[in-house]
C-alpha cells in the first residue's frame, strides 16, 4: 500500500512538472521551464531515495536485533533440551513464554516473531524439518540459517549430537554479543569525541581572538 502511495505522488509530482513546462514553454519562458523541470527531478529523485532508505534502516535494525537477541534464544533452547525436553516442546515453551509477555511489550521480537511463524506452521501441519528450514532463511542471518540447518538436520538424521553443538552455538554467540558490545562502545565513543573537539575548537577560538584583537590594538 505504501509503495502504490509513493508511485502515486511520483506521478502527480512528474504530471504536473511536465504541464507547468509545457505552459512556461508556451510563454517563451524556456529557461523558468527547465528550472521548473530540473526541480521537479530532484523532487522525483527524493521520494525515490526516501522509502529506499527507510526500507534500509528498517532492515538494518531488524538484522541487529535478530543478532542480539540470538545469544538467548540459543541459551533458552540449549536448557530446554538439556532439561529433557523435545525440540517441539522445547521451541512449544519459548513461544507460549513470549505470547504471555508480548501485550505488554512496546515492540515486537523478530527473532521470537518466526520462532511464532515457524511453531504456526508445525501446527498447521508443515513437516518440522522444514519449518526449522524456512525459520532460519526467513531470519536470514548467517548464525539463524546455521541454527535452521542444525534443527533441519537433527529432525531428519537424528543428530545425537544436537545439545552439544547448540551449546557451542551459545558459547560462540555469547562471545560475538561480547564483541559487539565493545566494537558499539568504541564507535560511540569515537562520536562523541567528535563533537567535545568541535567544542573544544569553538572554545579555543572565543579566547583567542580577542586575545589577538587586544594584541593588535596594543601595537598599533
Amino acid at each position: 500500500m505504501r509503495r502504490k502511495d509513493n508511485w502515486l505522488r511520483i506521478s502527480c509530482v512528474l504530471c504536473l512538472g511536465m504541464l507547468l513546462f509545457a505552459h512556461l514553454f508556451r510563454q517563451g519562458k524556456s529557461k523558468e521551464g527547465l528550472l521548473l523541470l530540473l526541480l521537479c527531478f530532484i523532487c522525483l529523485g527524493a521520494l525515490l531515495y526516501l522509502p529506499l532508505q527507510k526500507q534500509r534502516e528498517a532492515e538494518e535494525k531488524r538484522r541487529e536485533a535478530l543478532t542480539r537477541e540470538y545469544s538467548q534464544l540459543i541459551t533458552m533452547l540449549s536448557l530446554y533440551m538439556t532439561a529433557g525436553l523435545s525440540l517441539r516442546s522445547s521451541w512449544e515453551r519459548m513461544v507460549h513464554a513470549y505470547e504471555k509477555e508480548r501485550g505488554t511489550r512496546t515492540d515486537q521480537n523478530p527473532a521470537y516473531e518466526e520462532m511464532l511463524k515457524t511453531w504456526k506452521e508445525i501446527k498447521g501441519g508443515e513437516y518440522e524439518e522444514r519449518a526449522y528450514g524456512n525459520f532460519g532463511r526467513r531470519c536470514g542471518t548467517a548464525e539463524y540459517l546455521r541454527l535452521g540447518g542444525l534443527l533441519e538436520t537433527y529432525i531428519q538424521q537424528g543428530n545425537k549430537e544436537l545439545l552439544m553443538q547448540l551449546e557451542q552455538e551459545a558459547a560462540a554467540s555469547l562471545a560475538m554479543a561480547l564483541q559487539n558490545i565493545k566494537k558499539k562502545g568504541e564507535q560511540t565513543g569515537t562520536r562523541l569525541l567528535l563533537p567535545l573537539l568541535l567544542l573544544f575548537g569553538i572554545s579555543l577560538l572565543m579566547v583567542m581572538i580577542p586575545a589577538l584583537m587586544s594584541m593588535q590594538n596594543t601595537i598599533s
